[in-house]
């Protein structure tokens, strides 16, 4: 209640409309009497915008929660809503996000797998909601979601800092563990004002294969590996729920955490996620806690898409058009659920798509199958022989889904590349790419070839673990099996690099191309082959093409940079390592290699720059650290440039850093300890003869003495 006078003419606007004339005079014969203003009703406030914790789980099934070793999210659950229906639109990191984010399926906002596609010309939960002055941050995960796949717009902060090996096959597994992603989320809500209202979304990557959870965790989940990360995950998330839960504004924080896919573990053969479709990949946990909700427990069907209506409803943003719903909203009957997997076709398989409607799921492939699930929740009878009518019906809907809104992407048919790109390929040597799109049905069924995938799966496992002579043997047969796949050709070449036997990996990538010749990724691994066997302008030649097909990729740039500073052309080598570092700026490896071509050209300040942003990326970077102490001895400070090289030399295998820290140590007086170090050097084995050379002559200055 609010005192105003009658004098006040927004007092009048609290009234209703048809007052009455006896009653306007009694209100003012009381008032007179009063000799003042009394209390009177005024218009209820609008209502407050709800400050939003956006957690997403990756690979978490929904089956999980509940079981005991979740106790955080469980006692979420028990104060929220939670969706015990809710499915992935998508069994893929990337394009399952682009989905949260922006209430649309793939097929909208064209993001279908991971690391082909950058999200862009959608509105997501962060441009709509800065728009109306949300504080944005975002601490994610894994490099899947880096800044470069366009998610990180309209955040304020994209906090995607995470350390990449420079020799790993496969950088979009890159990860950092649940604990660090706490740490920088507990920090972020620490810095964020109560004032103004906030939007934190926080990514947690753990779950995903292989499943190597702490000890503690494991032993909280009964020695399970899988359901291990899950609680360990879950621990991180309870220490931001208490973070939460103490701030001043927590009565108006909305929580929402949801999976972006689940884990198939096996089910209809597949080990892990991305190739199928059904339910086990699918399924995922869903729990809002809101003000003012109260707690239940809901089966009515929800989707990832159904996130981003209900936090713009909680920010009180009208939403777009969506297939989504606010899931805060009086539960619907008429619910549908998409799914697809665009994956298989990296196998050049079928792509597999799915739609859900009440108890009825349509899986279609090279063939449609029609499950029932509240009698078949395994999946395995299908019933589209004696259901042609539904089936026709849910087809042709699946079929309107998936046609593209018009101006977001190629029409049908249309070339793979430009004219231009076409071109310069032909004028590297190159045969351009025409459309050789996969088969929409017909093809080779994932269902079918699920042997196959465990067996790739199984052997890229003992690639990551350095087994990689081990994996040779499979990957050739699936390269036998499977030879229109360029998944497997690819893999199977760099093993066949990586094991020693680089001609013969040459020849695969040189036939590759040949093939597949859209694909920038097997020009650019060509180039790192020709490059390891001194063929220079092959090597050249190819990243260029790589980069006619991609011109912002980072890692062919990167490349290009490579080969160019190889041929003392260090000011385009510099140009090319600047673009990297653009493209992909959480990259400490770029900016080392940037930091050595400044230093050849004698910018000293320039390359010390670079070097402390390598460093700030991935601070056990040795070509960082030995580049700064270089730089350092150069400027005549070798007594600071003694712990850098230290960082450096602590790699046996960087003898160049050893020797380096020698010739410091030596500049800075400590003559005893550069002795041992160019001895230390002159110990090594392998092919390291120009560091001996060095080390040689500097010990045999200094025993002259």
């Amino acid at each position: 209640m609010r005192s105003r006078c009658l004098r006040d003419p927004a007092y009048h606007r609290g009234w209703p409309v048809r007052t009455t004339r006896r009653f306007v005079l009694v209100a003012l014969m009381t008032v007179a009497g009063l000799n003042g203003c009394r209390p009177t009703p005024s218009p209820d406030p609008a209502p407050a915008r709800s400050n939003i914790l956006l957690i997403t789980l990756d690979t978490v099934r929904a089956d999980r929660i509940g079981q005991g070793f979740t106790p955080g999210l469980d006692a979420l659950a028990a104060r929220g809503l939670r969706f015990t229906n809710a499915r992935s639109v998508v069994p893929l990191t990337l394009p399952a996000h682009a989905s949260i984010l922006t209430g649309q399926w793939p097929p909208a906002h064209g993001v279908r797998l991971n690391g082909t596609a950058r999200l862009e010309g959608a509105a997501t939960l962060a441009t709509q909601l800065k728009g109306v002055g949300y504080q944005t941050r975002a601490v994610v995960g894994a490099f899947v979601l880096d800044r470069r796949f366009g998610l990180d717009a309209g955040f304020d902060e994209y906090n995607d800092r995470i350390a990449r090996d420079p020799q790993a096959t496969d950088v979009l597994q890159a990860e950092r563990p649940a604990a660090q992603v706490g740490d920088s989320a507990v920090a972020v809500l620490e810095r964020t004002s109560t004032d103004t209202p906030w939007l934190l979304w926080v990514h947690f990557y753990d779950a995903h294969a292989p499943y190597v959870p702490p000890a503690d965790a494991r032993q909280r989940a009964g020695g399970d590996p899988y359901n291990g990360e899950i609680a360990y995950v879950d621990a991180q998330v309870t220490r931001l729920l208490a973070t939460v839960d103490r701030r001043a504004d927590a009565a108006r924080t909305a929580v929402i955490v949801v999976g972006d896919h689940g884990e198939s573990l096996g089910a209809h053969g597949e080990p892990t996620h991305g190739m199928l479709v059904f339910e086990p990949a699918l399924r995922v946990p869903l729990i809002v806690r809101a003000p003012g909700v109260v707690p239940a427990e809901r089966a009515d069907g929800a989707s990832l898409v159904d996130i981003a209506p209900t936090v713009l409803a909680l920010a009180r943003v009208s939403a777009g058009a969506s297939p989504g719903r606010n899931l805060l909203e009086l539960p619907s009957t008429d619910i549908e659920s998409y799914a697809e997997s665009e994956y298989p076709t990296v196998a050049a398989w079928t792509p597999v798509r799915a739609l859900v409607r009440d108890r009825w799921k349509l899986v279609v492939a090279s063939k449609p199958a029609l499950f029932d699930l509240s009698n078949d929740p395994g999946e395995l009878t299908d019933l589209s022989a004696t259901k042609a009518a539904m089936v026709n019906a849910m087809t042709a809907r699946l079929a309107e889904i998936r046609q593209r809104p018009a101006g977001t992407g190629s029409a049908p048919g249309a070339p793979l590349v430009s004219a231009e790109t076409a071109a310069r390929l032909r004028s590297l040597g190159y045969v351009a790419p025409s459309a050789t799109p996969v088969a929409e049905t017909g093809g080779i069924d994932a269902a079918t070839a699920m042997d196959a995938w465990a067996t790739f799966e199984a052997a890229l496992t003992d690639v990551s673990a350095g087994r990689v002579a081990q994996a040779l043997p499979a990957l050739s047969r699936l390269v036998t099996q499977y030879p229109g796949s360029p998944i497997f050709a690819s893999t199977h070449a760099r093993a066949l690099a990586a094991t020693g036997r680089t001609r013969d990996a040459l020849a695969r990538f040189r036939d590759a191309v040949q093939r597949w010749p859209g694909d920038w990724s097997l020009y650019h691994e060509l180039a790192v082959v020709a490059r390891d066997l001194g063929l220079a302008e092959e090597a050249l030649r190819a990243e260029d093409a790589a980069l006619a097909l991609d011109p912002d990729e980072p890692s062919a740039l990167n490349g290009r940079g490579l080969l160019l500073a190889d041929a003392g052309r260090h000011e385009e080598a510099a140009r090319a390592f600047e673009h990297a570092t653009r493209e992909d700026p959480t990259n400490g490896v770029y900016f080392a290699n940037l930091g050595n071509a400044r230093r050849a050209l004698g910018d000293l300040d320039g390359a010390t720059v670079a070097y402390q942003q390598a460093i700030d990326r991935a601070p056990d970077l040795g070509d960082a650290t030995n580049g700064l102490g270089v730089v350092l001895v150069q400027q005549q400070r070798a007594a600071d440039a003694v712990p850098w090289l230290e960082r450096a030399a602590q790699d046996p295998a960087f003898v160049e850093a050893q020797l380096n820290l020698g010739i410091a140590l030596q500049e800075s007086g400590n003559l005893p300890r550069a002795v041992s170090q160019y001895r230390k050097v002159l110990a090594t084995p392998g092919p390291h003869e120009r560091e001996r050379d060095a080390a040689r002559t500097l010990l045999g200055q200094l025993e002259k003495r």
